[in-house]
């Protein structure tokens, strides 16, 4: 999304991302985005939020902590020497300020309307559901509207049947390798995992571009390219298999 909205000029590298959530999707998107040049700063669980203030992010030693934390069934609250801001009670997205971009990892409808139109208007560029239906029907409208209005200076969103997919994708390697009698390097996966990802966004963006034109300078509808695409993958299964009326 990054590398297409700039023209390549621009990738996580500098980015402040705004994560929730502190379980497995979490914890590997914020080791990702660390590796990748950004800044995480928030991560939350059901009772609150750690915010992190200022320039600074979370660290690897502070994620294998939260880690530790979530092994031992404890909440965020029980972090211990840390410099973070906790907000009770809170979800991260009124909390965190200016952000460029904004992951949601913990569950279904954890971002409201209101919510939405606050990372709206802390600037952040793009959104991408690690959880699943991460985004209530009246966040993603207000998602949808922005893009139509500012164009390329909007808000895009990435629905999580297409931005998590990463999960079923690396089980699909898993068998493969099992079934070939096969054991791939964990870089090895990692890179056959970008493919999928990379496959999976021009799948979406081209259906967009197809089946709901865009207007001049604004961005293809992912959610609209993502529904289409999958409505066409099980409509082509159902016909394979002969079970087409």
């Amino acid at each position: 999304m990054i590398t297409y909205a700039s023209g390549g000029k621009e990738s996580f590298e500098g980015k402040r991302v705004a994560l929730s959530g502190s379980g497995n999707v979490a914890q590997y998107a914020a080791l990702k985005i660390i590796e990748l040049g950004g800044t995480v700063v928030s991560l939350s669980d059901s009772k609150g939020a750690l915010i992190a203030e200022g320039d600074k992010g979370f660290s690897p030693d502070d994620i294998e902590k939260i880690a530790t934390l979530k092994l031992q069934r404890k909440a965020l609250s029980a972090l211990e020497n840390h410099s973070f801001k906790y907000v009770e009670g809170a979800r991260p997205w009124k909390e965190v300020g200016k952000v460029d971009i904004a992951l949601p990892s913990a569950t279904q409808n954890e971002v409201s309307e209101d919510e939405a139109k606050a990372l709206i208007e802390a600037g952040c560029k793009y959104i991408a559901e690690g959880s699943n239906m991460g985004c209530t029907q009246e966040a993603i409208d207000a998602f949808e509207v922005h893009r139509k209005e500012k164009k390329g200076d909007a808000i895009w969103y990435a629905p999580g049947k297409a931005a998590n997919a990463g999960g079923v994708a690396v089980s699909g390697l898993e068998m493969a390798q099992n079934s070939q009698r096969l054991s791939w390097t964990a870089e090895e996966v990692d890179n056959k995992l970008k493919k999928i990802m990379k496959d999976c966004f021009d799948n979406c963006l081209e259906t967009a571009k197809e089946y709901i034109t865009p207007a001049e300078g604004e961005f293809p509808s992912l959610v609209g390219g993502a529904n289409v695409a999958g409505f066409r993958k099980v409509a082509a299964a159902m016909h394979d298999q002969g079970d087409w009326w």
